[in-house]
């Protein structure tokens, strides 16, 4: 789920996109709440990419709000490994 949204996104289907980003948002938080070290950053780029789902159609509030909980949750270094 992590990645269908941004590749719906990339298809132009904006529509489609949103779905899948807010269920990976759904999935990744329990996890991580529980397993931390294993499933926030998961989470983070899950948020990452609600938000950026969030700005293709105007949706700046929302899109503001999931990347600030997005950069709370990610640990310094970890968006330029794209690995983890």
């Amino acid at each position: 789920m992590l990645g269908v949204g941004l590749h719906l996104s990339a298809l132009g289907r904006l529509t489609d996109a949103l779905p899948p980003a807010e269920q990976a948002v759904i999935l990744y938080r329990e996890p991580a709440e529980r397993y931390p070290d294993r499933y926030r950053l998961h989470l983070a780029r899950s948020l990452s990419n609600l938000g950026i789902t969030f700005s293709e159609p105007g949706r700046a509030a929302e899109a503001s709000q999931a990347h600030q909980e997005a950069n709370r949750l990610m640990p310094p270094g970890a968006a330029s490994d794209p690995e983890d």
